[in-house]
């Protein structure tokens, strides 16, 4: 696992990007932007961090070099999917409001699965796609029009006028197409795509969500949840 806070590292990412969009890519998508989480974690070493400034810190310097040396491209970023409604950094660095500024698109990953029992009452939240969706969605929705509403009243103009000269990312969610948890069908898919929608309206911010992804990592996917082209 690579030290986070290596910029020669940041520098290599940032040349792939470039040469992938030279080659006419119309989107770099970065995933596993963070610290790790898992193995052995007490016996990782960081040349490069001085393990006092803070991840959160860290992993938003990179998304701003992201954005410094890619200027004019779109470039997405993964995230876990608990980014939606923790503001901890999840231990691993990853804090929405950091990474708001500099993507064009943020995907959470917020595969029901994924989500421990007990979250929001559910023992297993698998089970539940649309309401692990729709409060993921409604965290991440809420936390944005706070986030504009308050650098609009820093800045002492109106959330409009700020908007218009600071875009941020649009959202687009990850969604579950493989089971784990639970069985997951053509029900369980647009339940979670129902759900996305239905935050997006209830918010009046459509204009916040830029579609959905599907997973499987079998490559295998729902046709039926899908409507026709």
């Amino acid at each position: 696992w690579l030290d986070t806070s290596a910029e020669e590292v940041w520098s290599y990412n940032v040349l792939i990007a470039k040469e992938v969009l030279s080659r006419g890519v119309d989107e770099i998508n970065f995933d596993y932007i963070r610290f790790a989480s898992d193995g052995p974690l007490n016996d990782i070493k960081y040349p490069f961090w001085d393990e006092k400034k803070l991840k959160t810190h860290v992993v938003r310097d990179f998304f701003s070099y992201l954005h410094e040396h890619l200027p004019g491209a779109k470039v997405s970023a993964d995230l876990f999917g608990l980014v939606t409604i923790n503001k901890d950094g999840l231990g691993i660095g990853q804090h929405l409001e950091f990474a708001l500024p500099f993507f064009t698109a943020i995907a959470p990953m917020t595969y029901p699965s994924h989500y421990a029992a007990g979250f929001i009452g559910f023992q297993n939240p698998a089970t539940h796609p649309y309401e692990v969706l729709r409060y993921s969605m409604d965290g991440a929705l809420g936390r944005i029009i706070e986030y504009e509403a308050a650098q609009a009243k820093k800045a002492s103009t109106t959330v409009d006028e700020w908007r218009a000269n600071n875009p941020l990312a649009t959202l687009r969610p990850w969604i579950q197409d493989f089971n784990l948890g639970a069985p997951y069908g053509a029900k369980e898919v647009r339940a979670q795509i129902q759900a996305i929608y239905d935050s997006a309206s209830t918010t009046n911010r459509e204009d916040l969500v830029d579609g959905w992804m599907l997973w499987s990592p079998s490559n295998r996917y729902t046709e039926g949840a899908l409507l026709p082209g």
